[in-house]
């Protein structure tokens, strides 16, 4: 009989007020009626208001100071260059500047400068979903998942339009899409310190035809990934042999996708030991 521990991480938020708010959607490639009409959406699934005073939006080293609240449970939209990017939204903050097709990090400071959230952290080359003809936004899954490969899946037609009065695939200021169709998904590691060969438990609930898990690993604290494996059932378990790894904390990632993307996923950590 197999013992597992269940571990969880919040990846990049800090204890505090500022744990709320989490980077929640990135329009990066546009929308169709200009690829330049970029736009990003924050939100805060707390229970308090948060005044972004003295709040920053790093994407790559560019500094973004930002100003305004977002209310409780309520989203904020920033528009790039003004506010017709999203015709029938209006903007919470206007910016200046692109976000790159071939991919950015994106992070939000809080106050004192700790890093409460990340986007598109170790994506290797462009961005973890989104694009294509319809210029589909990246959207969060869950803010209770960490940025990962298993925490974004493509925005769809969400009853927003753009400035030529096309619609939008991706959800500004309202409720992610990706949200309505996550599958909870847990992931278990055999303790908190791993020796030798180990072996990664997965579940997902629910779920269905056409559905896949995969799993990745991070020795970095999630500035890189790689995939273990992929392809594999919604449950399962994954031997995996820590004496080929690094000492120290590594990460482990488990989503579940479909032929469009992530539909959930999880990530915990552990420390490698010898």
């Amino acid at each position: 009989m197999r013992l597992y521990l269940v571990v969880s991480m919040v990846l990049g938020l800090v204890v505090g007020v500022s744990a709320q708010v989490v980077i929640n959607e990135v329009g990066w490639s546009g929308t169709i009626a200009s690829g330049y009409d970029e736009w990003i959406e924050l939100f805060n699934p707390g229970e308090e208001a948060v005044d972004l005073s003295g709040w920053t939006l790093l994407i790559g080293e560019r500094e973004m100071p930002l100003s305004g609240e977002i209310p409780a449970g309520g989203f904020f939209l920033l528009e790039r260059t003004d506010d017709s990017t999203v015709a029938d939204v209006e903007a919470d903050f206007i910016y200046k500047g692109a976000l790159p097709n071939a991919g950015a990090v994106i992070q939000l400071l809080d106050p004192n400068g700790e890093v409460v959230d990340t986007a598109n952290r170790g994506c290797p080359e462009g961005w973890w979903a989104g694009g294509g003809d319809v210029r589909a936004s990246m959207e969060r899954i869950s803010p209770e998942i960490p940025d990962s490969p298993v925490a974004w899946r493509p925005g769809t037609e969400g009853g927003a339009h753009d400035a030529e009065g096309n619609p939008i695939h991706g959800t500004p200021g309202a409720p992610n899409a990706a949200s309505s169709v996550a599958l909870p998904v847990s992931l278990h590691l055999p303790g908190e310190e791993l020796f030798g060969q180990v072996e990664i438990a997965w579940e997902v609930e629910g779920g269905g035809e056409g559905l896949s898990v995969s799993l990745y690993l991070s020795q970095d604290g999630g500035e890189s990934w790689e995939p273990i494996a992929q392809g594999l059932p919604l449950v399962g378990v994954q031997a995996v042999d820590t004496s080929q790894l690094k000492e120290g904390e590594v990460l482990f990632a488990v989503g579940v996708f479909d032929e469009v993307g992530a539909r959930g996923g999880a990530v915990s950590k552990a420390t490698v030991s010898r």
